[in-house]
């Protein structure tokens, strides 16, 4: 008699929940970076700007790799269905609404990426394409339902989330309080490679 192995969602919580906690710090880093006040001049790295084009896979997942509103799975995170969707539209909203009205200027200015940036645009691009395309591909090898492949994006979706969060510190709390800023280009074509690789397979 054949086994059929099952197929775990990761970390064994419902199909999107991981995905679903990457936009959400992909989102709250582009918050926080929009917000920091005037003190800590900083602008939105290039790497963010494709990593926003990944929360809005995930918009776009509902109703195919995460369940609908009809579907009886539970949605991600446990959470009423569009709760997450609700929370990275709302908040988006809300900041872009609120440094419009008050501090205009420095939304036109953190929007902008600065010309050293966009230096290294195509490098940061072709990790973003590359991870995507290996993710994407893994899903058709003849192991890829085997407990330690699954194991391994467990793994992989959880090296994500540090990746990300650390970003976050990096980006908004220690790189504008430095004279001599830290050169990243190498840390965002990585974390921008692993989160799009781990979209590329779930998606």
């Amino acid at each position: 008699m054949t086994t059929v192995q099952a197929i775990r969602p990761p970390l064994g919580m419902p199909p999107g929940s991981v995905r679903g906690i990457l936009s959400l710090l992909i989102v709250i880093q582009f918050w926080i970076l929009l917000l920091l006040p005037d003190s800590n001049r900083v602008t939105v790295p290039v790497n963010l700007y494709l990593l926003l084009t990944l929360v809005a896979l995930f918009f776009v997942s509902h109703g195919k790799s995460i369940a609908s509103s009809a579907d009886p799975t539970p949605s991600p995170l446990y959470l009423p269905g569009g709760t997450l969707r609700i929370i990275i539209l709302g908040g988006t909203a809300l900041v872009i609404g609120y440094l419009y009205s008050n501090h205009s200027e420095r939304l036109m200015e953190r929007l902008q990426p600065e010309a050293s940036q966009l230096a290294y645009w195509p490098s940061v691009l072709g990790a973003y394409a590359g991870g995507f395309v290996i993710g994407y591909l893994l899903r058709y090898l003849p192991f890829r339902d085997s407990m330690v492949f699954q194991s391994f994006f467990a793994w992989m979706s959880m090296i994500a989330m540090a990746m990300l969060f650390a970003q976050i510190i990096i980006q908004a709390f220690i790189n504008p309080t430095l004279h001599d800023k830290l050169d990243l280009r190498t840390w965002e074509a990585i974390v921008v490679a692993v989160t799009a690789c781990y979209f590329g397979k779930r998606s």
